[in-house]
């Protein structure tokens, strides 16, 4: 009889503790509750594998796999696969970030799950993403763009644009999106003419938002690649095609 009951109460036993060994494990938040600026500059100690929780921090903008946040005047990147797209989908703008923290190519956050009300959605985490190169304004200098005025840029001045061609400039111009042939497209506003961004990626993308949204100058470095048929340029006054090779904003400067 004594045998018959030994088995059943060691079944049972075993049962609980590996039950209390979940909830244990369930219960343990591998990210550390903290701040941006925090996490950023490192004034609590390091979390186990350098994982934050970073709630609700103030979004700039999102564009791709890139975040731009802020708090105070600490602003970062937040990175991850069409983060963009996947905090769109979520019901409240108040995101909680669970998020390691990188040093490569700089310092960054790697998001690993948003937190948002009773919604956790996880990142993908296969798949590399292009980091633009960012740099101080007081450290940046570019010797291949030869500043330039915005007026010299002259939707009826054939021949002086095409001696533009393929030449880099370092410009200052108004911004603005600008709805042609039934897209929307970015252009640089000039008195006398203007350039039209051909195509953007998502930093440049994300910073010509930030600019037009708070009525910021564009201040960068472009390569004017094409001039605009004479026929397009009488008639919608745009010189040609521009890329942009670096874009300004606030203290930072975005190229890549």
């Amino acid at each position: 009889m004594i045998k018959k009951c030994v088995l059943p109460v060691a079944l049972l036993m075993f049962s609980m503790m590996a039950l209390t060994g979940c909830n244990d494990n369930k219960n343990v938040d591998a990210y550390l509750t903290t701040s941006l600026r925090n996490a950023t500059y490192g004034t609590l100690a390091p979390s186990k594998g350098y994982k934050y929780k970073i709630v609700n921090p103030v979004i700039v903008e999102a564009v791709g796999h890139l975040c731009l946040v802020r708090e105070g005047n600490v602003t970062e990147l937040i990175v991850g696969r069409s983060i963009a797209d996947k905090m769109a989908t979520l019901e409240t703008d108040q995101i909680t970030f669970n998020v390691v923290k990188k040093y490569s190519p700089y310092l960054h956050f790697k998001c690993e799950q948003m937190v948002a009300g009773t919604d956790t959605l996880f990142m993908p985490q296969a798949g590399s993403i292009y980091f633009p190169v960012i740099t101080e304004v007081a450290d940046f200098r570019s010797k291949d763009h030869d500043d330039i005025n915005m007026n010299r840029f002259r939707y009826n001045d054939t021949a002086g644009l095409r001696k533009m061609e393929e030449k880099q400039f370092g410009i200052k111009a108004q911004v603005a999106r600008i709805e042609e042939d039934g897209d929307e497209v970015w252009m640089l506003i000039g008195p006398r003419g203007n350039l039209r961004i051909a195509r953007t990626n998502d930093h440049t993308e994300m910073v010509l938002r930030l600019l037009a949204r708070e009525n910021l100058e564009f201040e960068g470095g472009i390569t004017f690649d094409v001039m605009e048929d004479w026929p397009a340029r009488r008639n919608n006054n745009v010189c040609g095609d521009v890329t942009v090779d670096f874009i300004t904003y606030m203290n930072r400067v975005f190229s890549g």
